[in-house]
């Protein structure tokens, strides 16, 4: 029997440029892009007022959030909330978009489409 993957293509079969770009507008990087915001909000929300004053997203790739605090006792003490926050994070989405955040001293740079 021939391997058959889930979306119905047999393997060394060509996919579309079409096709690659339907997927990722419904579930991968430009559903991302469209819904960067949302997931800035839920951060919010998830975390609270105090949490995101002191941890910003810095950075979203590969289903890892980066996300700097101002300082090692931020670090230290947030570090144990991580699980939770994917959870809560994952919920409010819809969909497991978060499978890992990473915590980092610092400042988010400034995104050059803002």
């Amino acid at each position: 029997m021939e391997y058959e993957p889930k979306h119905g293509r047999r393997r060394g079969e060509l996919i579309s440029i079409d096709q690659i770009l339907d997927r990722s507008s419904r579930n991968g990087f430009f559903h991302f892009l469209a819904n960067r915001s949302k997931l800035t909000e839920i951060w919010k929300s998830v975390v609270g007022p105090k949490v995101a004053a002191n941890a910003m997203i810095n950075s979203f790739e590969l289903s890892r959030l980066e996300v700097y605090v101002r300082g090692p006792a931020y670090l230290e003490r947030y570090r144990y909330f991580l699980k939770e926050w994917i959870k809560r994070i994952n919920i409010e989405y819809g969909d497991e978009i978060v499978t890992e955040i990473v915590l980092k001293i610092g400042q988010p740079k400034p995104d050059p489409a803002d």
